[in-house]
């Protein structure tokens, strides 16, 4: 038997003030400023295009990331879907968890992904900017995903990508020696 879904939360998001939405208190991820870079950068070459969900008492669901990312921007009003209920109700912490959690279930086709952010990185200007990816990133990911016959080491990769080539400086060796008592 499937569910009937309410179509009240369906509809197009409506714009509010940014300042009156509050984080939620048991959001567990935290965006750290490499990523709110990329997350700016989107937003400033596409606009909002991910849903920004709050509960029915304006605590934020789902958007965390680009709700920081729009204050960084000095964005005054956002587009937000509101729930039909409080931030506590288990409806509310299962879309926090799923939201951050559900995606992570899918599996990339690295190959496909490292022709697109390849392709991006060569025509954008602004590089891979914006993708949450960079060029060392990819390197890695060609490196690990391409056959010996393509892509024999990493410096290959690296050119392969447009990087600059990476001189490898020797360390000088270090000898560490631990004596039972000072003489």
């Amino acid at each position: 038997m499937q569910k009937k879904i309410t179509k009240k939360w369906l509809d197009s998001p409506m714009h509010i003030d940014i300042n009156s939405v509050k984080p939620h208190p048991e959001n567990y991820k935290e965006h750290p400023d490499d990523q709110l870079e990329h997350i700016v950068k989107s937003i400033e070459v596409n606009g909002i295009y991910r849903n920004i969900v709050i509960s029915k008492d304006k605590y934020i669901l789902a958007g965390h990331g680009v709700i920081e990312a729009c204050k960084k921007l000095k964005i005054d009003t956002i587009p937000v879907i509101t729930m039909p209920f409080n931030h506590d109700d288990i409806r509310a912490k299962k879309l926090v968890v799923s939201d951050n959690e559900v995606s992570n279930l899918a599996f990339p086709d690295d190959r496909k992904l490292t022709e697109l952010l390849k392709e991006i990185n060569e025509i954008d200007t602004d590089g891979l900017l914006g993708t949450g990816f960079d060029e060392s990133m990819l390197a890695n990911l060609l490196y690990v995903t391409r056959p010996k016959s393509e892509i024999q080491d990493f410096d290959h990769a690296s050119e392969w990508v447009g990087m600059p080539e990476f001189e490898s400086q020797r360390n000088p060796l270090k000898i560490t020696m631990s004596f039972e008592t000072e003489k």
